[in-house]
C-alpha cells in the first residue's frame, strides 16, 4: 500500500470573531494535485449539533447543517470540487470559517482517507 500527499483543512463554527471562539465541525482531506479525479472526503465532527447548541444557544443549526450539506455534495462533485475549495478558503470568514491547509501522508485507500478525516474531529 503506498501514501499519498494530500491536504486537509478543518471547518469551524465562529459565532463571534473577536472573540474567537470556535467548535470544530467538520474536516475536509483532497488531493490538491488532482482536484477532479483525486481523493475528496468531508467528515463532520460526531453530536457536532449538540456541541454548537451547547456553545451558542441562539446557532441556526437548521441553516447551518442546510451550509454543510451542500459543501458536501460540492466536494463530491467532480466539476464543483475546484470551485468550492477556492470559495472556502477565500470567502468563509464570518459564522463558518476555514483553517489554513496542512499537508498529511495518507494510505492510498478512500476507507484511510475517511479514518484520517475523522481522526482529526477528536
Amino acid at each position: 500500500m503506498t501514501a499519498k500527499g494530500l491536504e486537509y483543512f478543518v471547518l469551524d463554527y465562529v459565532p463571534n470573531p473577536i472573540r474567537g471562539e470556535r467548535v470544530c465541525i467538520a474536516a475536509v482531506v483532497f488531493d490538491s494535485m488532482d482536484l477532479v479525479e483525486g481523493a475528496c472526503v468531508m467528515a463532520l465532527a460526531g453530536g457536532w449539533q449538540e456541541r454548537v447548541r451547547l456553545f451558542d444557544p441562539d446557532a441556526d443549526v437548521e441553516m447551518l447543517d442546510a451550509s454543510l450539506r451542500e459543501i458536501k455534495a460540492r466536494l463530491l462533485s467532480k466539476v464543483e470540487r475546484s470551485e468550492m475549495i477556492r470559495q472556502m478558503e477565500e470567502s468563509f470568514s464570518n459564522v463558518v470559517q476555514v483553517s489554513k491547509r496542512k499537508g498529511c501522508l495518507v494510505a492510498d485507500k478512500r476507507d484511510a482517507v475517511e479514518a484520517f478525516a475523522r481522526s482529526l474531529l477528536s
